[in-house]
């Protein structure tokens, strides 16, 4: 043994079986779909054979390192014996993430504009706009339900920005949206805002967008083979999406790094210069009563390191859509029955967190959601198709009110669109790595502490940024859009070996502050990994009087060091090589901002 092993011993049956599926299973007597991933694609035949001759188990579907099987908790364990099975778990049922309510609880109106309909307003995305920042030259991509028709010569007015569909839903030979959910999403994302003369628009309405139809007429809700390097790589490679949203996901075992967290960070890791959004999920509550939605309620793939995972914040609406109590909601005095929460609306203020928005940390301890963007009472593009639902109730002939971090999701996206836009025309930096742009918008959220209820044993928030229910705060367009000529973009695609430090200096009057942003795509981890994170890179601050600021983090792909109100002079900022076990080249690259603030 040499270098940082330790030991070496065999890989015992039980480590291989999810911790939900060995303890909440053991003694279900129903079959149930299990998915299983082997080590390497050279295990697959032998492995997917040798279960064939176990009794009760049947083979769905066989695919590069993935075994989808029905079988009884019985089977789980002979299964678990085979030589070359990695990981075991059962398969998840993934569902959007919009916050269902209850019909008779929504409402219509005919009222005025106020400006704060689309969401985008409280992102501060009109700035942006203002400078001629819209998307332009910017292809995004999307799965979903559907988007309205599905025929791209006779779509929403507002959604002409589409350029190709694909059908994925199983047993479904086109994108149409009979359940309005991804026609809402998109126009979140690229709404011209013709149909409402320019009122209500996505965050991105000059961009191209690729639809992708999830929809599945076999079970009636979204089912699709959850391979994502066709899922993320056919847009990627076919249309150059380079930003890819999904409101999403599974909300069984909530917190879990799985196989499906695992299978999107490989693709990034591959692929690095794509950002993927995914839905935080809507699992938020106050199950203890203490008045303070509790903690531990990401779903997955939003679980994964290099995704943007987005979380819901209140939209400033006072009319229209859900306008009730949140007692008032779908078991809502055992989910928020305590104060404040009990009498809390959903979007009567804009410093605060959707109490339904799933809150971190992983099971791993991670961060997540990185980030918030308004998520309530959302008004976007309404599906055609005559089955489709209306959400959260009618605003009119085009437009639906809607809820969850689903909506929270498409508005990031176009957030991020802008971003991207910005990186490439006005800092003339062409093909930005997704870590740069993860960095930026992180960089440039506005944090919402102390949050909506005030300070004291109510407060919502109870530290700054970052933190698990906003992350690092809201998405900002304008600040995104729009840094200091003295801030540095640091895209080093080449990055650092273990123990290598790299720095640079930056000037700092007397009395201003400091920030620096760290992000880095990781390679994937196995979903029976104790710890997510495999290579480890740190961020260090040095003030001129020799002192070291560092979070000291080796659980989280990103960091940020804010100094306050510092005594001037130069400051040292480090980004050091900590363990780098599976880099490229031995080396793991990354993104990092560093810039002035008040």
């Amino acid at each position: 043994l040499s270098g940082d092993v330790r030991a070496v011993v065999p890989y015992q049956p039980e480590w291989k079986i999810s911790t939900d599926l060995m303890t909440k299973h053991a003694t279900s007597e129903k079959s149930e779909l299990i998915f299983i991933s082997v080590i390497d694609e050279t295990d697959l035949l032998p492995v997917g054979l040798q279960m064939k001759r176990i009794h009760g188990v049947t083979l769905k579907y066989v695919g590069g390192r993935d075994i989808v099987a029905e079988m009884h908790w019985s089977n789980i364990r002979d299964v678990s014996l085979l030589e070359g099975v990695e990981w075991i778990q059962r398969m998840p049922i993934f569902v959007t993430f919009d916050f269902s309510v209850e019909p008779e609880l929504t409402t219509s109106t005919g009222a005025g504009y106020t400006g704060y309909e689309s969401g985008t307003k409280l992102m501060n995305t009109d700035a942006a706009w203002g400078r001629g920042l819209n998307g332009a030259n910017q292809i995004l991509g999307m799965s979903d339900t559907g988007v309205d028709t599905g025929n791209i010569n006779n779509l929403h007015g507002d959604l002409r920005g589409i350029i190709r569909g694909y059908t994925l839903g199983i047993g479904s030979n086109t994108w149409e949206d009979p359940n309005g959910h991804g026609t809402h999403v998109c126009g979140s994302v690229i709404g011209s805002g013709a149909m409402s003369e320019g009122n209500i628009r996505g965050g991105a309405f000059e961009a191209k967008f690729v639809a992708q139809g999830l929809w599945s007429p076999i079970v009636d809700n979204i089912s699709f083979n959850p391979d994502f390097n066709t899922l993320l790589g056919t847009p990627y490679k076919n249309d150059f999406v380079r930003i890819h949203t999904n409101s999403w996901g599974s909300p069984r075992d909530l917190g879990v790094y799985d196989s499906f967290a695992a299978k999107v960070d490989a693709f990034l890791w591959n692929n690095p210069d794509m950002l993927v959004l995914f839905a935080a999920g809507n699992s938020g509550e106050d199950a203890d009563r203490d008045g303070r939605i509790d903690e531990g309620s990401i779903g997955s793939p939003g679980t994964a390191k290099n995704v943007l995972t987005v979380g819901a914040s209140e939209n400033y609406l006072l009319q229209g859509g859900v306008q009730k109590p949140l007692v008032e909601l779908r078991d809502g005095d055992k989910k928020w029955g305590v104060e404040p929460l009990r009498s809390d609306k959903l979007s009567d203020n804009a410093e605060g967190i959707a109490a339904f928005s799933s809150r971190g940390p992983t099971q791993d301890g991670r961060l997540k959601p990185e980030i918030v963007a308004p998520g309530t009472n959302i008004v976007s593009a309404r599906s055609r198709h005559p089955k489709a639902t209306e959400l959260w109730g009618k605003f009119d002939e085009n437009y639906l009110y809607a809820g969850g971090t689903s909506m929270s999701t498409p508005l990031s996206a176009g957030g991020a669109a802008l971003a991207r836009q910005y990186l490439i025309r006005d800092r003339n930096i062409k093909d930005p790595s997704s870590a740069l742009l993860k960095a930026l918008l992180l960089h440039t959220a506005k944090d919402l502490y102390p949050g909506q209820y005030g300070t004291g044993p109510s407060q919502e928030l109870s530290s700054v940024r970052p933190n698990f229910h906003e992350g690092y705060g809201r998405l900002d367009a304008d600040k995104a859009t729009d840094l200091g000529p003295d801030t540095m973009l640091i895209d080093d695609k080449r990055g650092v070996a273990d123990n290598e430090e790299k720095q640079v200096e930056i000037n700092v009057p007397r009395g201003k502050g400091l920030r620096a942003t760290l992000v880095y795509t990781d390679a994937p981890a196995s979903a029976s990994a104790a710890k997510a994170l495999v290579n480890d890179v740190d961020l260090i601050v040095e003030e001129p009087a020799g002192r070291t600021f560092t979070k000291d983090d080796h659980i989280n792909n990103s960091e940020m060091v804010e100094i306050h109100g510092s005594a001037g002079g130069k400051y040292l900022v480090v980004v050091k090589g900590i363990n780098i076990p599976n880099g490229k080249k031995d080396r793991q690259p990354y993104a990092l901002i560093v810039g002035i603030t008040d």
